[in-house]
């Protein structure tokens, strides 16, 4: 299912009225999310997709280093001892202008007028994700604030450490395959057809490796324009198709199912619901909420539809190990052993948190897997071009030095 928008009105255990907007699946799940933080439904309703920029003062854009920085740096003050309005004010001084910098301003002004630490955080929906919003509203209810916004700190931090281990690994082999089509696109088009022209007029056929270059040539120097213009076309169809329920399935199969990047992919998402489904049930969050939570934070259509199964399963009175175990193909036995032991111990929540610990070194291992091995594939391409291009320029040189001899 796609997720959609939602405006919700309630009432809270006091009978004071509170309004808000939610992105989730369907009506039922706005209504269970309201219900387990013991508010009563008024009204439940289709929002369209500006509403959340029109309920803040203002939209911002916080970059996942800059969050990164205010979760660590607020949660260590947190634990500290530093009351939650002076932390705020703290970081807001020593920063310089800039959205960051704003966000902390209006999040210190509706606590300083009374509001929750959540309920200012809830006119921020689309900087704030729904998850961290959930733990704030249990650390306040329960008197954790501080160990609740540390273990989320460390969750996100941990998640970011990745996604940063990711891209860096991927930017040396991103630079060195674009600077590889630039080079041969110019080769083709502007040296190789000036160059061979100067034998195709002595009579002798050219060999086959230079009448294979220079079609290829031929048909970059034609299509030039129709290629600049197919490649964005086809990126932006393809992203349309990502996007479609049928194609984001499509392509969670296909990924997994690729030597290596399935295994990266898989390590990713293990490590992602272990991580995070841990740190909800830690600080107290129901179970069923934190399926829903690490439901909505899956990347992979195909773990999406296998929590989706798990919640349902846990809905209907199955344990979580059970409805891992109908997903062996995506669950490994040893994770599904340390959840069921974890059940039988009262101690799931710290059971998975130490399997997204193993996941995560596991994760790092296998990137650097990956990137090792991506690296000479790409000098390989290299210089199979490069041998290539020197046959189909040197042998048409070769039978003009026959010829003369």
């Amino acid at each position: 299912m796609t997720i959609q928008r939602f405006a919700y009105k309630a009432l809270d255990a006091r009978g004071k009225p509170m309004n808000g907007v939610m992105d989730a699946q369907s009506p039922e799940e706005v209504g269970a999310w309201l219900a387990d933080r013991q508010f009563f439904v008024v009204e439940i309703t289709a929002a369209p997709l500006g509403t959340l920029a029109a309920m803040s003062q203002q939209t911002l854009r916080i970059s996942q280093r800059e969050m990164n920085y205010l979760l660590m740096q607020l949660s260590s003050l947190l634990n500290a001892g530093c009351p939650l309005i002076m932390s705020l004010q703290a970081l807001y001084r020593q920063l310089p202008d800039s959205n960051l910098r704003t966000l902390l301003k209006d999040l210190k002004e509706k606590i300083e007028t009374g509001k929750s630490f959540s309920d200012a955080l809830k006119g921020h929906q689309g900087v704030f994700s729904n998850l961290f919003i959930t733990m704030v509203e249990v650390g306040e209810i329960g008197g954790i604030l501080d160990q609740v916004l540390e273990r989320y700190a460390q969750l996100y931090d941990a998640m970011y450490r990745i996604r940063s281990k990711v891209l860096q690994s991927m930017i040396y082999p991103a630079i060195l395959l674009f600077v590889t089509i630039v080079v041969a696109w110019a080769l083709l088009v502007f040296v190789f057809p000036n160059f061979v022209a100067n034998f195709e007029g002595n009579g002798q056929p050219l060999p086959g490796p230079t009448r294979f270059v220079l079609a290829v040539s031929d048909l970059l120097t034609t299509y030039s324009w129709h290629l600049l213009i197919g490649i964005p076309l086809a990126i932006f169809l393809f992203s349309l198709f990502a996007r479609s329920e049928k194609g984001s399935r499509m392509l969670g199969v296909v990924g997994l199912g690729i030597p290596l990047v399935g295994a990266l992919i898989r390590h990713i998402e293990l490590a992602l619901f272990s991580r995070t489904l841990g740190t909800l049930l830690k600080c107290g969050v129901p179970i069923l909420t934190s399926l829903g939570a690490v439901e909505r934070a899956h990347g992979n259509a195909i773990f999406k539809e296998a929590m989706a199964e798990i919640k349902a399963g846990v809905a209907r009175g199955e344990s979580l190990s059970q409805g891992m175990n109908r997903h062996r193909d995506l669950f490994p036995d040893s994770l599904i052993l340390m959840a069921d032991v974890g059940e039988r111990s009262g101690n799931t929540g710290g059971m998975l948190e130490k399997a997204g610990q193993m996941y995560e070194r596991d994760l790092e291992t296998t990137i650097e897997a990956v990137v090792t091995l991506i690296q000479p594939m790409l000098v390989i391409f290299m210089a199979i071009f490069v041998v290539i291009l020197a046959l189909a320029m040197y042998l048409p040189m070769f039978d003009l030095i026959k010829m003369v001899r």
